[in-house]
């Protein structure tokens, strides 16, 4: 929230303090581990932050089960989670609250926390432009070089907007439609801090996650990669497999878009109507800046997902509606796809690949196949719960933080093999483009 206190004076006091608070503290913690008042943990102590992501919930909460100690710190919310989402939040400043205290709320209690983590603390994940201490300005460029003084060790997670540059879009359609919802994107300024924020990451991190529709266009190092850096926790998706249609019946397609644009929702709207037009009894069902408890309920209640047909992969949303024990329609970048096939598990993954041209399509098959419905949406939640459920993405986490804890390698691609060895029915299920007609898996 802006207000008037946002003045040059006082940014130049954010300035000053910011800096002496770097000297002060790092200095300090220095000492003290030097004269052996701080000795090193035996377990490491994780944070993840400090954008307010709903992943980085996740993230900790399956370290945790692994037996990693894990929190969470952000600056502030988005009104699609709740306060309870996350561990510590800064500066969300109480507008009943005396004068002096949301004074301090906003200037003094991120300082007071930040230095609790840099004690408490011992390695810290970052999206690329999650700084802890400061949203913006020149001192943001300080605070890792900090934590690397004091041995702590970082690892970055990409989660899409921190990294993506309009000139380096990987195609034409993601470009024009990445620019009509985010068109900051196109401006040289913003691309020139997307710039500096990969080169300020790619150089201090200790190890980089990512993968997604777009990382590896945009990234230059990539030290694990998987076909997504999400997991869910499984246990709060009920799978709802069908559900049946009675007569008369709707047959449901649940879109829930963040930005409709480089989501495609326009050519989704057109195919639904298209086939309603011919005589199909369908219904979409729109769902936007709404909260994530809704987006269960309703989704239990539709009989697909329609997740994006932009970017060339699924997101988040795709992993829930996957965990729902729903197909999910989704455009494959043949590039991407062959990527995560060859080096990840991304084959296992039983998306409908549904490039715009075959949304209709696609959709038609699913309506007149609902064993298809059926096998794809149980598929889809075995891929969930062997990959993207809290105890598998802990394990992998887990296998990272030690790594960087104990200076031991640690081979993702055998503990991928693994989760893929000890699962029961496992088939290559990606849908392959054109396929709706024949209604088979590859």
């Amino acid at each position: 929230m802006k207000n008037k206190i946002a003045t040059p004076a006082l940014k130049a006091w954010h300035f000053l303090a910011t800096l002496l608070f770097l000297t002060l503290v790092v200095g300090s913690i220095r000492l003290a581990m030097k004269v052996g008042l701080r000795k090193a943990n035996p377990a490491p102590r994780v944070v993840f932050g400090a954008s307010p992501l709903i992943n980085s919930k996740y993230h900790s909460l399956a370290l945790r089960q692994s037996g990693v100690d894990s929190i969470t710190v952000v600056r502030g919310y988005f009104g699609i989670n709740a306060r309870d989402d996350f561990d510590i939040v800064f500066g969300v400043v109480d507008p009943s609250a005396p004068r002096w205290r949301r004074w301090h709320t906003r200037l003094l209690a991120p300082y007071v926390q930040f230095a609790k983590l840099l004690w408490q603390r011992d390695i810290f994940f970052y999206y690329f432009d999650g700084f802890y201490l400061r949203e913006g300005g020149p001192l943001r460029w300080r605070e890792v070089p900090a934590l690397k003084r004091l041995g702590k060790k970082v690892v970055a997670m990409p989660y899409g907007g921190d990294i993506e540059r309009a000139s380096a879009a990987p195609d034409l359609v993601f470009k024009h439609a990445i620019t009509r919802d985010y068109p900051a994107m196109a401006h040289p300024r913003t691309e020139d801090l997307v710039r500096r924020q990969v080169s300020h990451f790619t150089l201090l991190s200790d190890a980089i996650i990512a993968g997604n529709a777009a990382d590896p266009y945009f990234i230059p190092r990539i030290d694990y990669l998987t076909p997504s850096p999400f997991c869910i926790d499984e246990a709060q998706w009920t799978p709802a497999f069908g559900p049946p249609r009675q007569m008369g019946d709707p047959f449901r397609v649940l879109h829930a878009p963040n930005h409709r644009n480089i989501k495609g929702t326009r050519f989704l709207v057109d195919a639904v109507q298209h086939l309603r037009d011919n005589g199909l009894n369908i219904e979409l069902v729109l769902l936007e800046h709404v909260p994530n408890a809704e987006v269960q309920q309703v989704m239990a209640r539709c009989h697909v997902v329609a997740d994006q047909f932009i970017m060339g992969w699924h997101a988040m949303f795709g992993l829930e509606g996957m965990a729902s024990g729903k197909p999910v329609l989704c455009y494959l970048s043949p590039e991407i796809r062959r990527l995560y096939t060859l080096y990840s598990f991304g084959g296992d993954c039983p998306l409908v690949d549904t490039p715009i041209e075959r949304i209709a399509d696609n959709l038609r098959w699913l309506y007149d196949n609902p064993q298809e419905c059926e096998r794809l949406g149980r598929l889809g939640r075995e891929y969930v719960e062997r990959y993207h459920s809290l105890n598998a993405f802990g394990g992998f986490l887990g296998g990272i933080v030690e790594s960087l804890a104990q200076g031991r390698p640690f081979n993702a691609d055998e503990y991928w093999a693994g989760r893929r060895r000890t699962s029961t029915g496992v088939e290559a299920a990606l849908i392959p483009t054109g396929s709706a007609q024949g209604g088979s898996a590859s």
